[in-house]
């Protein structure tokens, strides 16, 4: 089965109730469409502006498409069967600073819904998973970058999602949190949980996924294995443009 289905979205940050036309132009995503069996690794690239995380937040559920639909293991993606089977962890750090690593996820766990007992079980999981179990007691203001990616990966993790949808996950990471990162989400992916992989980092995507799907200017450019490409960085740039994406 399909882990994720994506028909046809097409998504405006300016539509209106009392304007239902759009135009193409203002279109963060425009006639959209990707796939993503269940147990792949799947890249989503894109330049600065592509609408990348305008497609997570859809999947997600936080925003609604104008047109169009998308399926998590077939159910409506903001229906509550679909809901508890996605994790994501956006770009922005998504944890309480204030908070030790353990307390935020018992706030988290308390949100997706988790019995007491699940949750301590998933968090002693999750912890050691992410390799921070020396340091469930720190708050995690003085966490390290690195820590605190792993950290916002255990949240996504939490509650074992059958798809996780990762923005970034290792922007501004140390080499060693980077590899543990990719090593933690290899080890996931054996266990059966597809993976979208949004990321700018081509080795990356190349090194881990098994398909790819470009967009830019909200529309897919290329689509396919990544068995059909030499070189991901070159391939990206020949389609994408090398003039500077600064929006």
């Amino acid at each position: 089965m399909k882990a994720l289905e994506v028909s046809q979205i097409t998504f405006s940050y300016n539509q209106r109730a009392d304007k239902p036309a759009v135009k193409e132009t203002e279109c963060a995503l425009r006639d959209f469409s990707m796939s993503v069996d269940g147990g792949e690794i799947h890249a989503l690239l894109g330049p600065n502006g592509a609408g990348k995380t305008t497609l997570m937040r859809l999947i997600t559920g936080q925003l609604r498409g104008n047109q169009g639909s998308i399926l998590i293991y077939g159910s409506k993606n903001d229906s509550r069967e679909a809901l508890v089977s996605i994790g994501y962890a956006p770009q922005p750090i998504s944890v309480y600073a204030s908070l030790t690593a353990m307390e935020n996820l018992r706030v988290f766990g308390v949100m997706a819904g988790l019995s007491d007992d699940v949750l301590k079980k998933r968090s002693e999981e999750v912890l050691e998973e992410t390799g921070l179990v020396a340091y469930v007691q720190k708050r995690t203001a003085a966490y390290s970058g690195g820590m605190l990616r792993r950290l916002n990966l255990a949240v996504a993790l939490l509650h074992s999602p059958r798809l996780l949808l990762l923005d970034e996950p290792t922007v501004g990471v140390d080499p060693q949190s980077r590899n543990h990162i990719y090593e933690t989400l290899k080890k996931m992916n054996a266990a059966g949980i597809a993976i979208v992989l949004c990321t700018h980092i081509m080795e990356e995507a190349q090194r881990m996924c098994s398909k790819v799907t470009m967009l830019d200017r909200g529309r897919v450019i290329f689509s396919g294995g990544m068995n059909e490409i030499d070189n991901l960085e070159k391939f990206f740039l020949e389609r994408t443009g090398r003039g500077l994406r600064d929006e």
